[in-house]
């Protein structure tokens, strides 16, 4: 890659793009290097595509300390220039208003403060998925993350969660039924319309941080780290399904396409992905049998591998 040479071949690069050089910026870049990452630091100006250019950097990232993005010229050139397109970028920013008009072109935005070690494994994930070298963790038609980093995102969930027990997740089954009738009928574009229509209604009442793929050709899986309110799926399923419920009455669906929302509590239980996966695909099965004004949450048993509780807005245990 270029820019790098020696031991450093062999690291994978970010670079560090700040709009004012301070102790925050300074002391995430040591915490880049100290997790092994080679990093390069640039001040915003005109002439850093040109450096962006030659670094050929793995991931990009924006730390934006400043009210208002200076200077525009750089950020319409990331969204813009075909030698970078392929690049992930992940923005930082200091304030909502800038973090805001980041969303057109940055594949993650976070709004500070945000832990430096969270950084440091997101863009871990970034750089680790066995990829070519000319793909990226996004799925070009939704720009949400590929199946691969799903997964890789979802074992590092399961692990956090052995580790102390206390850091449960939640996964959302979405499933879009009857959509590939759609492209059938009138052609791949109108149904691709659909599916960037249901990831605008995710990416409106989901998080930034939350990590959304989307499986197979009609469905969606969400994931939702740190879970600390039981009740809380059900409120973001009720949202979502509102949400969804809005784009199919603007898009002329709402009689003439069914989205299923799966609500999968997982806590320390789960040893694998598969198993996640697998129940995941039977709460969206249940989610199908059910009103959609009775959301059901499926949660594994503590006592045993092979039942299930079911709460009706609210999580049964033992």
């Amino acid at each position: 890659m270029g820019g790098r040479n020696g031991e450093t071949m062999n690291k994978p690069c970010v670079l560090i793009i700040v709009d004012t050089l301070d102790i925050v910026s300074l002391d995430f870049r040591q915490t880049l290097d100290n997790a092994g990452y080679a990093t390069e630091l640039i001040l915003d100006s005109q002439a850093a595509l040109d450096q962006i250019i030659y670094i050929k950097p793995d991931v990009i990232f924006l730390h934006l300390d400043l009210p208002a993005t200076s200077g525009t010229i750089l950020y319409q050139s990331l969204q813009n220039d075909e030698r970078v397109k392929d690049i992930p970028v992940v923005a930082l920013a200091a304030y909502k208003e800038v973090a805001n008009r980041l969303f057109s072109f940055a594949d993650v935005v976070l709004l500070r403060p945000v832990n430096h070690e969270r950084l440091a494994n997101l863009l871990s994930l970034l750089c680790s998925i066995d990829k070519p070298m000319d793909q990226t963790p996004w799925d070009a038609l939704t720009g949400f993350y590929t199946p691969s980093f799903f997964i890789a995102r979802l074992n590092q969930a399961i692990k956090k969660s052995h580790e102390d027990g206390m850091n449960d997740y939640i996964v959302f089954s979405i499933n879009l039924d009857q959509l590939m009738k759609y492209e059938k009928k009138f052609g791949k574009e109108y149904r691709q319309q659909i599916l960037q229509g249901a990831a605008k209604v995710l990416k409106k009442v989901l998080r930034p941080a939350d990590i959304v793929s989307r499986f197979e050709s009609d469905q969606f899986l969400v994931l939702i780290e740190n879970a600390v309110d039981r009740y809380a799926p059900v409120s973001i399923a009720e949202r979502m399904q509102f949400e969804f419920d809005e784009f199919l009455i603007s898009s002329g669906l709402k009689n003439r396409l069914n989205i299923e929302i799966g609500v999968l509590y997982c806590t320390d239980e789960y040893d694998t992905t598969d198993e996640v996966l697998r129940d995941a695909e039977l709460a969206v099965e249940m989610a199908r049998k059910t009103s959609r004004s009775d959301y059901r949450i499926l949660h594994r048993s503590p006592s045993s591998h092979a039942n299930y509780f079911v709460g009706n807005k609210s999580l049964f245990s033992a």
